[in-house]
Order: C-alpha cells, then structure tokens, then sequence
C-alpha cells in the first residue's frame, strides 16, 4: 500500500488516485483498530494478574464494526479494481501477484488474498471472543463485557449475512482463511458462503445431512455425532461443482415420495408425555429424598426423550427443496421455512452469477473431505435440544409468547410492507404469524398474534416490502434472543432494528401454568357426558382442558377467520379430536394444531352441547328466561345479575372464561364477521338450554326442547356479553 502510495504524486503512478482509494478503501481504519487493540492487550497482559481485565478492550473493537462494513459494502468494487488494474498495468500486476510480509514468514500473497483478511479477521474474533466467554467465569469482571463484545460481533455477521447484492454475497458469512497444506497455485482461495444441517430425502427415507457452499461447490456430508461436548465428524457424500448445480423451480416440485412418512403427531405425542413425566418426578424429587430408582429411571425417561428429539428432528420438515446436477442426479431436501429455502437458492443464483468457473471436474472427493474436515473446529451446528425447562438449560421457552405489531419507521418513500415472524423449535425455524399488508411512510398494523413456544430460543423476524413492478422484496431482518430476563407476563416495547428500518412492537410470555395449557395428568375416561365438576376434580383444574385447549388453538389462529363458530368443521375431524381428547390428551394437543380451524370450534361446541347440564344449570334456567322476559329494564338487569351469582363457583368461571374468549373474538369482526349478536345466537342455545324432565324424551318433550325462545337465549347470552366487553361487572357482590 505504501509503495503504490508513494507513485501518486509522481508523473507515472501505478495507479490513478480514484483506483487506490477504492482498493484500499478502509484498510487505514482498520489496520489502526487493530493496532490499538494490540497494543492494549500487550500492556495489559505484559504484567499479568488476577485483577487484570481485558473485556473493555474486546468490546471496544467490537464497537467499531462499522467500519468492516464500509469495507465489505465496498469489497467486490475493490476486487474488480484490482482485476482490472492488473490487465492493464503490467508494473501493478507484478507488484500485487506476489506480496511478501513480515508477519507471514515471507510466505508470498497476492493481494486479493490480502482482502479477503478482514472478513476472516471477524470471524476469528467470534470464535476467539466464544473461546473466552466459555471458560471466563460469570463472577469475573471480564464477563459481561466479553458477552457483549459476542453479541455485537454475532449481530454483525448475522446482519452480514442479510447483504444479497453482487458485492456482498461472495464473503458472505463463515469465511476463513484457507490452511496452508490445502492451498494450490491456479485455483482461487476457497471459502465457506452458507451451510446448516439439513434433512435429505434417500430413496424414500430421510436422513440428516450437513450441507455446505463453497464459493466454486456445494458438498453434501453425512453428520457424525461423537458423543463428546461440541465435537462432531462429516463424512461427504456427494458434491457438485458451482456451475453445475441446477435448483429446481418451486413450480416444478413433484409431490415428496416417502416409503414411510412420519406420524409427526404421534412423536409430538410421546414427548409431551414424557417430558411431563420428568417435570412430575423433578417436582417430587424436590420434595422427597431422591433414591437410585427414581434417578434410574429419569435418566432412562431423559434418554427416551432424546430419542424422540432426535426423531422430531428429522419428522419436522416438508418443504421440499431440490438440487440437482446438470444433466445428472437431483437431491431432494426438506426444509421447514420458506425464507431459508429463498437463501440457499439466492446464494447459488448470486454465487453463479458473479464467480468464474472454477473447480470443475478437478475437484476430487478426498480433497473435499479434507476441507469438510479442516473446517469442522470452526462449525457451530444447531441441532435443536428442545429439553424441559431446567436449571440446565434456562434459554428454552415453553408457552406462549404473545406478539404485538405496532409500526415500522424509517422508509425513505411510502411502500406496501409486511411482516413475518418465525421460532425455532427442534432445530428448525417455523413460520407461525405474518401481518396484513400496509402501506406508507409509516406503516402501522395493531395487530396481535399469540405464537405457541416448543422450546424456543429466537424469534425470527422478516421484513417484505410487496412492490407491484419488482415483486416480492426481503428489506430486513432480525434475531431476536427469547429470554425470561427481560420477557414478562405483561406487554414490553421493543425497538427492532431491520438493517435500516426499526420495527416497534410488543411482546410478553405466558408459561404453561399460565394459560391453563398443561395435559391433564388424570386418566381421561368419561370426558364428553360427563359433568363439569367431575372433570374438573379428576383434571384439577377450574375450567377443563378440552376447553382451554380449543380456545387457545382459535386465538392463535382463528381471530381472523371469517365466520369463526359459525361455519361448521370436518365431522370426519372432529369425530377424530372426541376420540383423542377421550383417550390420549397428549395426542390430542398435538392433534389440535393439525386440524382445520372450524373443526376445533366444531370440538368445542360439540362439548358444550354434550354436557348433561347446561352451563346456565336446569334449575335456574326457567329464572333466567322469566327475567329476560321482564318488561322493566333496571328489574331485568339486576335479576338476571343476581341470577349469574348464584350459579355453581365453576359454572361461573368456565361462562366468564368462554366471555372473556368471545369478546376478544368480538375485536376482530372487521375481519371475521362475528358481532356479538352472532356469536350470542350460536353459542346461547349452547349454554342455555331446558332439561328434558325425563330419562328417555319424549317425542313431544323433543320437540318442546327444538322449538324454545331461541332468541331469548341468545338474549340473556348477548346481555352478559356486551357488558363484559363494556368492562361491566356480571356478578353482584354479596355483602
């Protein structure tokens, strides 16, 4: 650099000024971070103690990654530079080929080689800083500022790996410095642009993969877990050079071909069952003296769990992603998330467009192991734990994490935009809420959504604009860490930064215990029929878990469904829910999710209606009819209030939870259609029904019990429903 410098002010400079600023764009900045940081690490390591502390420094570093953006945002300009600088001055090719410094043992660089450093400068600094966080105790002074640090830096090639322009793509994210005993003379340094594990489909069987892209091949590798911390093999499979690969179109995919699909309800099932199994036996053991068989036999419901984990694992993804090999074989994989099925498409489309051919048919198996091997200490795999809630592994959430969408700021020129929102869970990322499309400088939503936690950690958050010429555009994105320390019962505010944009919204976690989620531990028998109070004392619980569970499944993703409660579902499902609500709780929680919305709301009303007294009871109801049928208002309110008050305790708090629900089903009738009114003429003869005075009715009593004051009914059940959506109390206090 010096040297090219000096030739600027001559009459013959290698380079014309605007070449040398674009080439070394940045690379003062740098170079002085990093020698401030040097020199403050040997001051304060050349007399080393136990006070010493040397955290403020890595973050202070870390706090000027600004300035490797710069540098990477200016990247492919400065390589392109360099390209053609070197064509047409044979003196700047000559100097730039083969760079020898101090620092490498004189080994020769070019300088394009020399670029890439920076990128791979960061990436050390996360493994380093990682390296450091882990064995630096959390009493330490260093501790904090050395997580902070971590988090800046991981932030940074997170955002990284967001940039899809031609400049960015090729330095991605994960690139390192190529060992030495892998390097070759004619072929460009190699480097890591993406991988992840992922789920292949084998000849009708899935199987779990690693899949890594290179930025001259995409390799393949079998994943070899060694039963030791953090250690791992891969074992390559199969490899396609860059230009060779072919990414099948989505409107060309063929439906998945499996020899034997997974029952993804039924392992959902078994590990709900299980891991409630180890919640009861950690809760007795706090309580009792822990012996050999109890802990014999949570280790042996532990390992079962991971068993199911593991197959939950390779059960969880359907959405097929193919890669073939031009005029060869095509691998089908399966995803669970549209947009990284977008990033590794992208990432091959960018990577072809803007790399020469390189590799070809001189890639060979072996060397590539040797890559895939080389690499491997640099890899961190997210295999998805999905363990219980313990004081082992705090980070994972269980519950529900509700979500508000309040607006996004700093649009440069109004533009149609949405949202989508996405969690991990057994080691994949599912797509659980998206927001209507609004448009403006300043979009706003005022949209809620609850979003169900399977031991989550990050909640994904996606910024779309919708443009009418351009299509479909990713304008930003975020990882947000999911973490009791900060998530509450109650709503809290966050700014998100998306790159360039800030999304304002709202969040707050339920666990199981507070929202009524849990399975029941009690045998299920006698469910439909059978009276409230008697399934409440077998559930232990004040409202049952058939109910619970329906409401929470239509608030998570019915709110917005026209005619909620009053389109009718699949009897076919619903008759399939009965008998699993009926026999195996565990696989009707699961089931629930599966099931077309109606079908639940169908489930719920089926229950309701089946119960041997309706919730108003047989012996008030002929009071509340008469109430209702006063012709004096202020008579009429008080009586049917004091009426209400004199209902059986859980009678009351099942109708005020069943209130509660339709209310805030009331909120949303802009979009679902569903007043008040209609949802008091579909649930009121539900709720409020006469008894039949006999075992066996009648034909006469039949038809008595068909044609009652239906729109009374609905009446008394609007009267309670508008005042609790007007906050009015509907119970009398008894002095």
């Amino acid at each position: 650099m010096k040297a090219l410098k000096a030739t600027l002010t001559t009459s013959q400079p290698v380079i014309s000024p605007d070449d040398f600023s674009t080439v070394f764009y940045r690379i003062p900045e740098l170079h002085a971070a990093h020698s401030s940081f040097l020199k403050g690490l040997r001051q304060r390591t050349g007399v080393w103690d136990s006070k010493a502390s040397v955290g403020d420094i890595f973050k202070t570093l870390a706090s000027k990654l600004d300035v490797y953006a710069q540098f990477l945002q200016n990247y492919q300009r400065a390589v392109e530079t360099v390209r053609r600088c070197s064509s047409q001055s044979a003196q700047f090719a000559d100097i730039t080929r083969s760079i020898k410094l101090r620092s490498l043992q004189g080994q020769a660089q070019s300088l394009e080689d020399l670029l890439h450093r920076p990128v791979a400068r960061v990436q050390k600094n996360a493994l380093v800083l990682h390296d450091l966080l882990k064995y630096t105790p959390e009493s330490h002074c260093d501790h904090e500022a050395i997580k902070e640090a971590l988090s800046l830096t991981q932030n940074f090639l997170t955002h990284l790996s967001m940039m899809q322009t031609e400049a960015m793509f090729p330095i991605l994210i994960f690139i390192f410095l190529v060992p030495d005993k892998l390097k070759t003379q004619d072929r460009p340094q190699r480097h890591l642009v993406r991988n992840s594990f992922i789920v292949e489909l084998v000849e009708g069987h899935r199987k779990l993969r690693h899949l890594f892209l290179f930025n001259d091949v995409i390799v393949c590798a079998k994943y070899k877990a060694t039963g030791r911390a953090e250690k791992f093999t891969f074992e390559v499979k199969w490899y396609i050079s860059l230009h060779d690969i072919v990414v099948l179109g989505e409107n060309i995919f063929e439906a998945v071909r499996e020899t034997s699909p997974p029952n993804l309800v039924a392992l959902k099932s078994q590990a709900s069952t299980v891991r409630d199994q180890i919640k009861r036996q950690e809760t007795h053991s706090e309580l009792k003296v822990v012996n050999r068989i109890n802990l014999s036999r949570g280790e042996k419901r532990r390992k079962k769990l991971s068993e199911l984990e593991a197959q939950l694992i390779l059960a969880s993804p359907n959405l097929p992603l193919r890669i073939g090999k031009r005029n060869g074989v095509t691998h089908t994989f399966l995803l669970t998330s549209e947009y990284e099925r977008d990033q590794w498409g992208e990432a091959i489309k960018v990577l072809q467009a803007n790399t020469p051919g390189v590799g070809g048919n001189s890639l060979t198996l072996p060397e590539l192991q040797n890559w895939i091997t080389a690499y491997r200490s640099f890899l961190k795999t997210n295999m998805g734990t999905f363990l219980l809630k313990s004081n082992r592994d705090e980070s994972l959430l269980l519950g529900d994490l509700h979500i508000v969408v309040n607006s996004l700021h700093g649009l440069t020129s109004p533009a149609n935009m949405f949202l989508c929102f996405e969690v991990d869970s057994y080691g994949h990322f599912f797509r659980k809420a998206k927001t209507k499309c609004s448009d403006g400088i300043e979009p706003h939503w005022n949209q809620d959504f609850i979003v169900e936690l399977e031991g989550s950690q990050i909640l994904r958050i996606l910024c779309y604009e919708d443009n009418s010429k351009e299509g479909i555009q990713l304008r930003g994105k975020a990882h947000l860490e999911l973490s009791r320390t900060w998530l509450s019962g109650s709503l809290v505010e966050r700014r998100v930064s998306l790159q360039d944009l800030v999304l304002v919204l709202s969040l707050k976690f339920l666990p199981p215990e507070a929202t009524l989620r849990g399975v029941p531990s009690g045998k299920p028998s006698g469910l439909f029929g059978a009276s409230i109070s008697q399934v409440c004392r077998r559930e232990k619980r004040s409202v049952p878990f058939i109910v619970t569970r329906c409401v929470r499944e239509v608030e998570r993703r019915g709110l917005n469904e026209v005619g909620i409660y009053r389109v009718s579902g699949l009897a076919s499902d619903i008759n399939k829910l009965k008998k699993s609500f009926e026999s195996n709780p565990y696989e009707a929680e699961q089931l629930v999710k599966e099931v077309d919305i109606h079908s639940v709301t169908g489930l719920l009303k089926l229950y309701l209606r089946e119960l041997p007294e309706a919730l108003f009871t047989d012996e008030l109801y002929p009071r509340f009819f008469e109430a209702f049928s006063a012709a004096d208002p202020d008579y009429r309110k008080t009586t049917l209030l004091k009426l209400f008050t004199s209902l059986p305790q859980l009678n009351q708090s099942l109708i005020v939870y069943l209130l509660e629900h339709l209310v805030k089903i009331n909120r949303h009738d802009n979009l679902n259609k569903m007043s008040l009114h209609n949802l008091a003429t579909v649930f009121g003869p539900t709720v409020l029904r006469p008894a039949l005075k006999t075992k066996t009715p009648t034909q006469e009593e039949l038809l008595t019990a068909s044609t009652v004051d239906v729109m009374a009914q609905a009446g008394i059940l609007h009267f309670f429903l508008k005042r609790r959506s007007n906050e009015e109390p509907i119970q009398v206090v008894q002095n």
